[in-house]
């Protein structure tokens, strides 16, 4: 026969059991990974009631550093300060060994370069939370002390470690997702993505400001034949990351063709939109790539429309229509914006 004492811990552990399903079932629910990275934050935060919350991760498939993901609370650090740690640092071998959460005097202790740990001296956190699956770092969850002033319990840490492993599963599996729609060389999404997600618009239409940009880089056959196809990635690479500057998380950026690219602006008027444009245009326009020891320069068309309900059926409506757009920008002298 339980004692109360026991009756109450058992009682616990079940509802603790039953809140991890539940977040499990919550983050794998995410398909966005940026979507998933806030959830896992917000989760964290609220569960260890902190205001303090940040999380170091890889930003695409390409990175080997873990960085301070830009939706961090309360931390407010130094913006001059690079906050990414390598991979090779001895920072990540310790945690990846880490058994369980670490206070920053643990941390320390099992540290012997300071200079590997000079980005957590300064943020100072009370909680540092590894999120490792099969030995693999997936990112670093760091927790701020906790409103009530009181320190981290072992069962709160001990239920904090379990999010952070079901956050590695959803993370890895995300991760995996975002590599199959990604187009590698630009580390935009692919065109059958992005039109999967514009018949979703369409279908589950809810009356939001729904507006297209296509773009083309105006004269590429030329830089191909005149300086090559790898000079001509590195411009592909190039006016990929000013897109993507461009954009927000709710938003999608695809690579639609060769050269040309496509853009989905949600909840936002098109006067807006053409500001979006406008920026991306004049950034293009400025950047300078580098061949042989010559800056060489480029530019970019763009046409833009937005979705008109009863009058656009299919995703190809409004493609056509804002491809129409674009053609009227090549046609009326190239690196610059129409409207339809």
């Amino acid at each position: 026969m339980l004692t109360a004492g026991e009756k109450e811990i058992y009682e616990q552990k079940i509802k603790d059991l039953r809140e991890l399903i539940d977040i499990g079932k919550s983050l794998n629910s995410n398909l966005s990974y940026a979507t998933l990275l806030d959830s896992l934050l917000l989760t964290c935060m609220g569960r260890a009631m902190v205001v303090k919350a940040g999380l170091f991760i890889r930003h695409d498939v390409d990175s080997t550093d873990f960085t301070l993901y830009r939706n961090y609370e309360g931390f407010n650090p130094d913006k001059s300060v690079d906050f990414s740690i390598p991979e090779k640092s001895e920072l990540i071998f310790s945690l990846k060994k880490a058994s369980g959460c670490l206070t920053m005097p643990e941390l320390l202790d099992d540290i012997r370069e300071i200079s590997d740990i000079k980005l957590f001296t300064i943020l100072d956190p009370s909680l540092i939370i590894p999120i490792v699956m099969k030995n693999d770092l997936q990112g670093i969850i760091i927790l701020g002390e906790k409103i009530t002033g009181t320190v981290f319990s072992d069962e709160e840490k001990h239920f904090l470690r379990n999010v952070a492993d079901l956050g590695a599963i959803a993370i890895h599996n995300t991760f995996l997702l975002e590599v199959s729609s990604t187009d590698m060389m630009t580390h935009l999404k692919q065109k059958h993505i992005l039109m999967h997600h514009l018949r979703d618009l369409f279908s589950n239409y809810n009356g939001e400001n729904i507006t297209i940009l296509m773009m083309d880089i105006d004269h590429f056959k030329g830089l191909n034949d005149t300086y090559g196809h790898s000079f001509g990635d590195t411009v592909l690479k190039g006016v990929a990351s000013i897109i993507l500057k461009h954009v927000r998380v709710e938003d999608m950026a695809a690579r639609y063709g060769g050269e040309e690219f496509t853009i989905i602006l949600h909840y936002i008027d098109i006067s807006v939109a053409e500001q979006i444009a406008e920026r991306i245009r004049s950034s293009i326009e400025q950047k300078e790539f580098i061949y042989d020891g010559k800056v060489v320069k480029t530019s970019i068309s763009i046409g833009i429309t937005r979705y008109i309900q009863g009058k656009d059926l299919v995703p190809v409506d409004l493609i056509e229509r804002a491809d129409k757009a674009l053609y009227k920008a090549k046609e009326s002298g190239r690196n610059r914006i129409e409207r339809l």
